[in-house]
């Protein structure tokens, strides 16, 4: 909207002027303004939230008037501005302004506390192979007990990172605290309960074979998805650097290291070019991310129908999870809301197939073609045959984002996967 510099001149000022005047006199002096202006302040408008309006205008025209050039008159500190139907009004700036400024810091005060990171809380930890009380166990399995976390005073803190500090994800984060929005900033002295998590005891997994005995999950996953394409050429980042997929969260990429390892390493949070793991480290916290994200999957869809599923559906899930963390499991659209009805109905073709998430990444389109396929291996050949037909669609429009000669190798890849699956193999992705 277009608005004449006189316009501008007049808002500013009467903005400027706020401090000195009361809300009812400002409101009556702005009725006889402009059209221009009515389209700001209508004129119906509540006395009583003039004053905020116009400390807004404040802020967005009082820079104009450092560019405006007017007369002199009586004093340095008096200005006479002529108005457009030929009246003038003196205008003191130096305290206006100053007070403006007063009000402003002091609504900034009001309005904004210390954003601050979390610290973890100190949990029990006992072991889980002392028998069926835990929903996983395993010798390098240990069971960390729920606690509380309190905010400080007089700072704010993201749900985000409370979960992220601790281990857990959001969404259970939510379900233990459904009194807590956490889509809005936390504030000092609410107290969080912290679910349980299930860790990795430290320095008990150091290589591959020690990740498929300790997670329990199928080597083909491992190695053909995690490694293969969380890896670069298969192995692990030692270095901390960006995945290059640009979100709203993460502009300039999410921060990785190990087999896409992603928030912190021992408490910390990592960072670009600075943070840096042994090769055993990697192997360890890709354990703890499979763990994390089949505790999640579990708590999602409930043990008894988790449990039911063939393993390689579970482990699509998994992936799932691994991959867009579990608040993907809880948004309108989201495949898993469709597999935990293929589950309830038993149909395990259905429930391959919806292992495909709605994504525009053509890396991550890829990764939901693997992942689909991987999902039919236990399935019996005729409910792979129906899979493979639903999947078969996204598989060819997948296909068409990898053209030309650039592209070659990938599309041989996921060919020879495609024709491999119609065969009965659904792993070993990337071998020659």
């Amino acid at each position: 909207m277009k608005v004449n510099l006189i316009s501008k001149v007049l808002i500013g000022t009467i903005a400027l002027s706020s401090a000195q005047k009361t809300t009812a006199q400002l409101h009556k002096q702005i009725i006889p303004i402009t059209n221009i202006v009515d389209k700001f302040i209508p004129s119906n408008i509540n006395p009583d939230k003039t004053f905020d309006i116009l400390t807004n205008l404040a802020d967005i025209f009082s820079g104009n008037l450092n560019n405006v050039s007017v007369k002199a008159a009586k004093s340095k500190n008096r200005k006479n501005i002529k108005l457009k139907a030929g009246r003038t009004r003196k205008i003191s700036h130096s305290k206006a302004t100053k007070k403006t400024k007063n009000v402003k810091s002091a609504k900034n005060t009001a309005r904004t506390s210390k954003i601050s990171q979390p610290e973890p809380i100190k949990r029990k930890i006992t072991s889980t192979t002392n028998g069926g009380r835990y929903w996983v166990e395993g010798k390098n399995i240990s069971y960390g007990f729920p606690g509380e976390y309190t905010v400080p005073k007089g700072q704010v803190q993201k749900g985000l990172h409370i979960a992220n500090a601790n281990g857990i994800s959001l969404y259970r984060l939510r379900i233990a605290n459904p009194d807590i929005n956490f889509d809005q900033l936390v504030k000092g002295g609410t107290t969080v309960k912290i679910p349980g998590r299930y860790i990795i005891t430290p320095g008990t997994v150091r290589s591959f074979d020690d990740v498929v005995k300790t997670t329990k999950i199928d080597r083909h996953y491992i190695k053909d998805i995690l490694i293969g394409i969380e890896g670069r050429k298969q192995k692990p980042d030692l270095v901390c650097k960006s995945d290059n997929v640009k979100s709203k969260q993460y502009p300039n990429g999410c921060p990785t290291i190990g087999f896409g390892h992603i928030n912190r390493v021992d408490g910390k949070i990592i960072v670009n070019g600075k943070t840096k793991i042994t090769e055993a480290k990697a192997y360890e916290l890709l354990a703890q991310d499979i763990l994390d994200a089949k505790v999640d999957a579990l708590v999602y869809m409930g043990k008894p129908l988790f449990n039911s599923a063939p393993e390689s559906v579970q482990t699509g899930m998994i992936d799932i999870v691994f991959n867009k963390g579990v608040e993907a499991f809880d948004r309108s659209g989201s495949p898993t809301r469709l597999i935990k009805k293929d589950l309830e109905r038993k149909d395990y073709s259905a429930a391959a197939a919806h292992t495909v998430l709605k994504t525009g990444n053509r890396g991550l389109k890829k990764r939901n073609i693997y992942r689909a396929i991987m999902s039919t291996d236990d399935l019996t050949k005729a409910q792979r045959n129906k899979a493979l037909s639903i999947l078969r669609p996204y598989y060819i429009e997948t296909l068409s984002q990898f053209p030309g000669q650039k592209w070659k190798s990938e599309r041989a890849y996921m060919q020879r996967a495609w024709k491999n699956a119609q065969n009965g193999k659904t792993y070993n992705f990337f071998s020659k």
